[in-house]
């Protein structure tokens, strides 16, 4: 159950005088105990960034309304001002524009239960746009109880760091019981002579070879480096880890020269993941940033260019790349918009699957993105999936119950959920966000990330987890890499080989029945079972899916 029944907010442009003051916990900026993304303003106050927040942990000993006062004030880019939420819990419970360049005071008021509640005020839109930079700044955040009702008081931090340990720690220990329900299916393999008859008392074992699920990376860096060893050492690490491939289509590099897309380098690197099994995702075909305009054109370029570009690449790799991307991150750029593009991506290959990709929805939710896709899917939209980057703010240690939050919120909209960037770093940053307090190195990148790949894949609306840049050599963040600059692997690609190819990879050994079968429990994926009789083995190739048969009959005919 939510513990914010509702909330009424007021917007005062002027200072507001707070009537109860002597009763009132001000919190100020600066010394907020949360701050995730941002830095001290020169003029005073706090200045958010990314997206970022600021609040503290209190303990309400009684249940009521209590009112919070923002004092903040912002700069506007593209005509836009600055848009502030209040967290509770770290959920939005309303959002105001905050037009004024000069500080006012915005007041919420929230129903809350008595216990540990964290109050915070959140930065939404943050953007840089022709050089105006949007500027969030916080003065001070005020709680004022209802009356009679003693002030909320400040929770130790160690405490509370405690509480979201333990959160933690049972959130990961509960993911076995929903991978169990989720990944994985009873099945039989049942072995038959050629007659029909059952064969009893012969050995069987099934391996899976592959996973249903897609565990992925782009392939950014595919022959791009100048040494050789280099260049196969990155195609052996990517083929031993990973079954989904994202393959680049930036716009102002892939066609520099109007007329000469780079359609070689890219059937390269198609031809070498189709050989491998690696099943392939294109992102992204158009895009309102600068990586996504040509240098030909001036500002995006028309519509009927848009359309011919996603309809020749698309004709182009039918069949080969099976997901797209068309429009990137939609919700924080004005253009291109996502209708009518996927709507010529459906049109271009009708089997193709599309997904709609955006960033900032583990931070805060992205409320402009769930907004975008609500109205998309009831305007009938095509798209498929919905793209969850993972890495803004960029050293947010995401919490594990809002990242669930999120997840449980995005699949109801009914589409399949893909995380598609994913880059916990290893850079000595300070982690942000959490109740760990420690900085992102190796052994920081590879607990969160193993934490993280267990509740994603447990979660029943999930379809793909991509990283994002496989090497520290040309990461797009520093240290952002499953392999530090020489190729070595970190320990976050070690834990997480074994994790995927061990604990979640099936194989079983046993001894058929009387009626020539043998039952198991298995991950979703494909499957090689290999039949020990005297005079040799009989191997055969099946398929574990959720819509798929669960009985597989073997028939050893004359010719094995």
């Amino acid at each position: 159950m939510r513990n914010v029944a509702g909330l009424i907010v007021f917007v005062v442009a002027m200072t507001w005088h707070i009537a109860s003051a002597s009763a009132a916990l001000v919190i100020q900026a600066g010394k907020a105990d949360i701050k995730t993304e941002g830095g001290p303003n020169p003029g005073g106050g706090w200045n958010l960034w990314s997206n970022g927040r600021v609040g503290q942990p209190l303990r309400f000993a009684t249940a009521g309304t209590y009112s919070i006062v923002v004092r903040a004030w912002g700069s506007p880019a593209a005509s836009v001002w600055p848009e502030m939420a209040l967290m509770v819990d770290g959920q939005i419970t309303k959002a105001v524009s905050v037009g004024h360049g000069e500080p006012a005071d915005y007041q919420f008021e929230a129903e809350l239960t008595a216990g540990v509640h964290e109050i915070a005020a959140a930065f939404l839109n943050d953007a840089v746009i022709d050089r105006e930079d949007r500027n969030l700044y916080l003065d001070r955040l005020t709680v004022i109880p209802p009356e009679g009702v003693a002030k909320p008081t400040l929770v130790a931090k160690q405490k509370l760091a405690e509480m979201a340990d333990k959160r933690e720690r049972e959130i990961v220990a509960a993911t076995d019981a929903a991978i169990e329900k989720h990944r994985k299916a009873d099945a039989k393999v049942r072995v038959v002579d050629a007659e029909g008859k059952p064969v009893d008392n012969v050995k069987v074992s099934v391996e899976q070879t592959g996973h249903e699920f897609l565990f992925g990376c782009n392939i950014y860096m595919f022959d791009r480096y100048r040494d050789k060893a280099q260049n196969a050492a990155y195609k052996r690490r990517f083929e031993e880890l990973f079954n989904y491939a994202t393959v680049g289509f930036y716009w102002r590099w892939y066609e520099s020269e109007r007329g000469k897309p780079q359609y070689e380098y890219t059937d390269k690197v198609v031809g070498w993941c189709q050989q491998r099994g690696i099943r392939l995702k294109g992102h992204p075909l158009l895009w309102g940033n600068r990586s996504g305009v040509p240098p030909w054109s001036q500002g995006q370029p028309s519509p009927e260019i848009q359309r011919q570009r996603v309809v020749d690449i698309m004709h182009r790799y039918q069949g080969r790349i099976e997901f797209w991307e068309v429009v990137n991150e939609p919700s924080h750029l004005p253009e291109p918009k996502i209708d009518e593009p996927y709507r010529w991506a459906r049109k271009a290959d009708p089997r193709a699957y599309l997904i709609v990709n955006d960033y900032h929805v583990l931070g805060d939710g992205c409320p402009s993105f769930f907004k975008l896709l609500t109205g998309a899917k009831q305007a009938g939209v095509p798209f498929d999936g919905i793209g969850i980057q993972a890495h803004e703010p960029r050293t947010m240690r995401f919490p594990l119950d809002r990242v669930q939050e999120i997840l449980d919120q995005y699949a109801s909209l009914g589409k399949e959920l893909h995380i598609t960037e994913y880059t916990p770093t290893s850079s000595g940053q300070k982690i942000s966000g959490s109740h760990r307090e420690d900085v992102w190195d190796e052994a920081a990148q590879a607990d969160y990330a193993v934490k993280f790949y267990r509740v994603c894949f447990a979660h029943p609306s999930m379809r793909a987890i991509t990283w994002w840049d496989l090497c520290d050599q040309d990461s797009w963040l520093t240290s952002g890499g499953m392999l530090r600059a020489d190729m070595s692997p970190k320990p976050v690609y070690e834990q997480l080989k074994r994790l995927i190819h061990e604990e979640w990879t099936t194989r079983v050994t046993a001894t058929t029945d009387a009626d020539g079968s043998f039952s198991y429990r298995g991950f979703f994926g494909d499957y090689r079972v290999v039949i020990e009789l005297p005079d040799g083995k009989v191997e055969r190739q099946f398929q574990l899916c959720k819509s798929g048969p669960k009985d597989i009959v073997v028939s050893l005919t004359g010719d094995r």
